[in-house]
């Protein structure tokens, strides 16, 4: 679960769009993919299926920098940078040629019938430190993300009676 962990991929023929670069979307396939993997290769797995939980993003950030072309080769490196009470947060690299081609940062949750699990919890009985603080830029990222939500609520709640 606090492994740092790298996968080798290529850029498939269907990852590309029309200018045969790895387009937007599946840049979050494969930082799935690898989320995944830990979560399956660790004892996370084993309590979250226990408790009856499901893990789910609450929110990304990614950074492109450079493209990835069709057929080439990359990694995808994650990192995890700490949790709390609620959230996991990792950061996933996408590198070529040892040269960063973009960044991703998520923060996840475990929860069960819409009410999140604390973590701690779940952090002790696989053995883990009850807290981890990820650092002040990755939270920075999500800072706003209530706010985000409840101001765009608010536009559309006025959208819909302006018709």
């Amino acid at each position: 679960y606090d492994q740092t962990i790298k996968r080798t991929y290529r850029v498939g023929l269907f990852d590309c769009d029309g200018l045969r670069v790895m387009t937007a979307s599946k840049y979050t396939v494969y930082m799935d993919f690898i989320r995944w993997e830990l979560i399956a290769r660790s004892k996370l797995f084993k309590a979250i299926v226990k408790r009856g939980l499901a893990p789910t993003l609450g929110s990304q950030k990614i950074i492109y920098r450079k493209p990835l072309k069709l057929w080439s080769k990359f990694d995808v490196i994650l990192e995890n940078a700490g949790w709390d009470e609620k959230w996991v947060y990792n950061i996933h690299y996408f590198e070529q040629n040892k040269e960063i081609k973009a960044v991703g940062i998520t923060r996840a949750l475990v929860w069960k019938r819409d009410v999140p699990s604390v973590l701690g919890d779940i952090m002790k009985e696989i053995g883990g430190v009850e807290k981890s603080e990820p650092p002040a830029w990755v939270l920075d990222l999500f800072k706003k993300d209530k706010e985000i939500i409840e101001k765009s609520q608010i536009i559309i709640e006025m959208l819909a009676d302006s018709k």
